[in-house]
């Protein structure tokens, strides 16, 4: 990667931030049909559509007019002179992210005395349950960050309010990247904004520059290279792998996006709504894949979280991972820049960089607070130019209030460059990741982790492993556009 980023590609990416051209990606280079399905799986006790227990109003006025309930239990609570204090639930908490909410929460506390913003912070790990269970029994906080994949199963529960009479008012919001924000509306079949996208991680190669260089290995350009880095950095004598893989709840994201990334295939869905997971192309990665483990991988990662993953990374154990930008502020509190690189994912078997769209989180307000326009209030407060850009550069993404852009951070950061490097390219194709299916985070996160590890340890075939994931997501899919008439 060059040291500095030449005018032309900064204009060029500030374009693609600001006007991309299709919902479901961040960047205007190419992108993917596909549009899907779902049911939405109901426990018994949870919401059905009616009254929320314990509102005065009706679900339907509440959400119309973006006015919150605050039954028995709720998060929020107003004291005396109209002063509120509401809490914020942040689903990936860590050292990493944590001190950096506080210290934005500490700004926003002291920049008015109205309103108090508690924060709480929940391990990723732990955190789609953690929602779950509150949404069953009206215990959710007032103000939430969450992962894009749970958005269009609470929009069916019912539990958020809708965002559009906050944002479509809010001067600022002429900055925030317009195709989040219409990828965020695709969560809901009546097009509604229940959340509003504040950074993006892409996903990409992290290799461990030093140790290869000791070995006499060099970056991985092709994937055929990847295969022979991975195998040429093993040495499992002296506890040290060429390579760590996610095998957590989360493995099957991180995967779909190397699946993708190696075929090139531009859609998610075929012609014929049929889910493409289970091409040939996959499978023949996915054997190559599945060969890793347990010979160039460690035999724990089969539960490895990204946080274990990125440990042995740092630490030497692993000289390369697939993850995302997210991870450079760990990379950089643990290695000196010399040691490591981010590296975008080889070049497909079309010729095409294909990238599924990035990871991305949001804000979002529950029916249960009591003052939405104060939880907008600390919306507007952590999008707003100062904060999306204090917050982005500490944990090391790609921040939606494109003012951020023309910040020197920006062209400083590594990872970042080298990810707006690679979307701003004429080869560069984004597939479109069917969030908008009720099921899709049921699917990515509950049913098929546990069939990946039966996979790696042969206790399942690759074909069925990819068989059976592709037919959930076509069922999904059949079952969504059923139910909206497409």
């Amino acid at each position: 990667m060059k040291k500095k980023i030449e005018k032309k590609l900064k204009r060029t990416a500030g374009m693609f931030l600001a006007a991309a051209m299709m919902t479901g990606s961040l960047w205007g280079c190419g992108q993917s049909s596909g549009s899907g399905s779902g049911g939405t799986d109901r426990q018994e006790g949870s919401r059905t559509g009616g009254n929320r227990q314990g509102g005065s109003q009706s679900k339907e006025n509440r959400q119309a007019s973006g006015t919150g309930g605050s039954p028995a239990g709720a998060a929020g609570s107003e004291g005396q002179a109209g002063k509120v204090t509401l809490t914020f639930w942040d689903e990936n908490a860590g050292e990493s992210r944590t001190p950096y909410y506080e210290e934005l929460i500490r700004r926003f506390n002291q920049s008015q005395e109205r309103i108090t913003v508690v924060y709480e912070g929940i391990p990723s790990s732990s955190a789609k349950e953690k929602y779950d269970v509150a949404i069953s029994t009206d215990t959710t906080p007032d103000i939430g960050h969450c992962n894009a994949a749970w958005g269009s199963n609470w929009v069916a529960q019912e539990c958020l309010i809708p965002l559009d009479q906050y944002f479509d008012t809010w001067e600022e919001g002429a900055y925030i990247n317009e195709n989040y924000i219409r990828l965020n509306r695709e969560l809901d079949p009546e097009g509604r904004l229940y959340m509003i996208t504040d950074t993006v991680s892409t996903p990409l190669m992290w290799v461990r520059a030093d140790l290869l260089k000791e070995r006499g290995v060099g970056i991985p350009a092709t994937w055929e290279e990847f295969f022979d880095a991975v195998e040429m950095m093993t040495d499992a004598d002296k506890g040290v792998y060429g390579f760590s893989m996610r095998g957590d709840s989360s493995c099957c994201v991180e995967l779909q996006h190397v699946l993708y990334a190696y075929s090139g295939i531009e859609n998610y869905f075929d012609e014929n709504g049929i889910c493409t997971i289970n091409a040939p192309e996959h499978v023949e990665f996915m054997k190559r894949y599945q060969a890793l483990y347990n010979t160039s991988t460690a035999e724990s990662d089969i539960t490895n979280s990204y946080k274990e993953m990125v440990a042995a990374f740092d630490g030497g154990s692993a000289a390369i991972i697939f993850h995302n930008t997210g991870s450079a502020s760990e990379h950089a509190s643990a290695l000196s820049p010399e040691q490591y690189q981010a590296v975008s994912f080889p070049v497909s078997l079309r010729g095409t960089y294909s990238y599924t769209a990035g990871s991305q989180g949001g804000y979002c307000i529950f029916d249960t607070c009591p003052d939405p326009e104060g939880a907008w209030e600390f919306i507007e407060f952590m999008l707003s130019e100062e904060s999306n850009s204090y917050w982005n550069e500490s944990i090391g993404q790609i921040p939606m209030n494109n003012k951020v852009l023309e910040e020197p951070w920006v062209e400083d950061a590594q990872a970042t460059k080298e990810a707006l490097n690679t979307l701003a390219s004429e080869k560069c194709h984004l597939v479109s990741q069917p969030k908008y299916l009720p099921d899709y985070s049921t699917i990515m996160n509950s049913n098929n982790p546990p069939n990946f590890q039966a996979m790696l340890l042969e206790e399942m075939s690759v074909e069925e492993f990819l068989d059976q994931w592709a037919e959930q997501m076509t069922e999904a899919y059949e079952e969504y556009r059923g139910s909206e008439g497409i």
